[in-house]
């Protein structure tokens, strides 16, 4: 795919599988929000990211900020595996305790709007590509 669309396809499949995981785990926490000794879990959408993009494209390193800190790095080579399924390694649980767990209901409501936001807007950036492409193919809609 990368050859007929570029990576700009890949790196959005990966942000929008990326983003249905984290739903899926806020969701859970959710589910769990009166369960005692719940551990809230997340899943760290950057550094996963970061991992992939270095690991996927080597030499396609971004410019160094002004502040000297590099955007993508390698974090560690196994928090994705080859076939794209995340490890659940990838799972970030909370130590915190609280009572009857650590859950902050306001908290995993915000994570959710934010990642559905986040989740809206590859999308909608994934259909205008396609527009795009689907104007170059039909040469600006010339009849």
């Amino acid at each position: 795919m990368d050859r007929l669309f570029g990576p700009v396809f890949d790196i959005m499949q990966r942000a929008l599988s990326l983003r249905i995981k984290r739903q899926s785990v806020i969701s859970s926490n959710l589910a769990n929000v009166d369960t005692p000794g719940y551990s809230e879990k997340d899943v760290n959408f950057k550094r996963l990211m970061e991992s992939y993009m270095a690991e996927k494209y080597p030499n396609k390193r971004p410019e160094e900020s002004k502040s000297g800190e590099i955007g993508l790095r390698v974090t560690n080579k196994r928090h994705l595996t080859p076939d794209g399924n995340e490890p659940v390694a990838v799972i970030i649980e909370s130590k915190e305790r609280g009572v009857p767990n650590n859950v902050d209901l306001d908290e995993q409501m915000a994570k959710l709007s934010e990642n559905n936001i986040q989740y809206q807007i590859v999308t909608e950036m994934l259909s205008k590509k396609l527009e795009l492409i689907k104007n170059a193919i039909t040469e600006g809609g010339r009849q």
